[in-house]
């Protein structure tokens, strides 16, 4: 596969032309985190040398223009002589995307057998993460290694609703946490990553990580997990930051279904995914949800997106939904995991193949319905530990599973009639 490097500076190529080459390679997306990244850069550092003492290692900065010293922390932390560092900004659109896409670039560059990106807003992070991320390319010709982390039950909602059950059910493989933003890959994976054309695309933003998952699963590299224990890091409440971060996930998912749709129709049922390291079974620190804002959010919505709701979804699950905007004014606010699955897979089929509106608009008006089953499941645990929540998380992925006929069906469906439709306007 051929290569042609299309984001870095000219003084970056001098400076990796220099360095020469790279066995381990620890890549660190910033955007305004000098409080956070001093602490990164000395446990990647110190985790290269400890753990890989045999191999040349490098780290790589890649930073979207901070203007708070971001850069000039990572030149001035210390960290062992035998670290080469580079540092450079990423072009491209916003987001950590562009960032993930400078450390390809760097990473085939230098011939890196071994990858790595961390965070650099992680306050949890110690050396030996570095030995659970790369040790399995090392030492087992892994091509990808996805973290596996010990979260509170009201973090990462997004993974457990939506990234985490449709990865179950698409790709036959339990990735506990496919968006997790820390992960090990391959040299060879590296260069496919590189040579992919969605670096201009929404896909470079919060979509990134979804994306690289899927795109090892269903290139047929091997993927496995790291037992990274409790992630620490900087932590939003799903209703008070909706923003982009849902529809890009849930766009990427969409998009790739369409892309895999052979490989992802001749999967049936799913397997474990092999973990490294061993997995804890503590308390995170609380976090808090305010739910009456997320029930807010689907009333809003149900004013908003109604018409839409009524197009993309079966009738059936359009007055369910209904018959959820009523319980939402009393006290008893309901929003079965069985009525989100059917939705979820409703809003698959309509952006891969519904034309009444666009593809934005639709994974839009969906974030609403997501608000109202982060409330109903937030409920529903209030009383429950992390663990217990997490049996929930876990039952809600295999009812995905169990439901993917409903998907096919539709998916089929659909499909028939837009190749129906385009037929006809070809041929009158």
């Amino acid at each position: 596969m051929t290569f042609e490097c299309t984001t870095l500076d000219e003084e970056v190529l001098e400076r990796c032309r220099e360095i020469g080459r790279a066995d381990i390679l620890v890549g660190i997306p910033s955007f305004r985190n000098a409080e956070t990244i001093a602490h990164v850069v000395r446990a990647a550092a110190e985790g290269m040398v400890r753990y890989f003492p045999d191999l040349r290692p490098v780290l790589v900065n890649s930073d979207g223009g901070s203007e708070d010293c971001t850069c000039e922390v990572v030149e001035q932390t210390p960290v062992p002589p035998q670290v080469e560092k580079v540092i450079t900004p990423y072009r491209g659109l916003p987001g950590k995307g562009s960032a993930f896409h400078a450390i390809f670039e760097i990473a085939v560059l230098l011939k890196a057998k071994v990858g790595i990106v961390v965070d650099s807003d992680l306050r949890s992070i110690t050396p030996e993460w570095i030995k659970l991320l790369g040790e399995p390319i090392w030492r087992d010709s892994y091509g990808f290694v996805a973290p596996y982390y010990i979260r509170h039950k009201y973090d990462g909602t997004i993974t457990n609703c939506l990234a985490y059950p449709l990865n179950q059910v698409l790709y036959g493989r339990r990735i506990r946490q496919p968006i997790g933003g820390d992960f090990g890959f391959s040299g060879a994976l590296a260069l496919v990553y590189s040579n992919m054309d969605v670096w201009r695309t929404d896909i470079a933003k919060f979509g990134i990580d979804i994306w690289m998952t899927t795109t090892a699963l269903a290139e047929g590299f091997r993927v496995c997990q790291a037992a990274m224990g409790v992630k620490i890091h900087d932590i939003k409440d799903p209703g008070s930051d909706l923003g982009s971060m849902f529809t890009q996930v849930a766009s990427t998912i969409f998009m790739l279904m369409k892309e895999y749709e052979v490989k992802w129709m001749a999967v049936e049922g799913s397997v474990p995914t092999r973990v490294f390291g061993e997995i804890q079974h503590v308390e995170p620190t609380p976090i808090e949800i305010n739910v009456e804002n997320l029930i807010d959010h689907f009333l809003v919505g149900w004013s908003e997106y109604q018409d839409i709701w009524r197009k993309v979804m079966e009738p059936t699950n359009f007055r369910e939904v209904r018959n959820a905007v009523l319980s939402g004014k009393t006290m008893r606010f309901t929003f079965p995991n069985q009525l989100w699955v059917r939705i979820t897979y409703d809003f698959a089929v309509a952006y891969n193949f519904l034309d009444s509106y666009s593809q934005r608009e639709i994974v839009e008006a969906l974030v609403p319905l997501y608000c109202a089953r982060t409330a109903d499941f937030t409920i529903k645990t209030r009383n429950m530990t992390t663990f217990e929540a997490e049996q929930l998380v876990l039952q809600g992925a295999d009812e995905f599973e169990l439901m993917k006929p409903y998907l096919v069906e539709r998916w089929k469906r659909e499909k028939a009639r837009k190749l129906s439709e385009e037929r006809s306007r070809t041929y009158p």
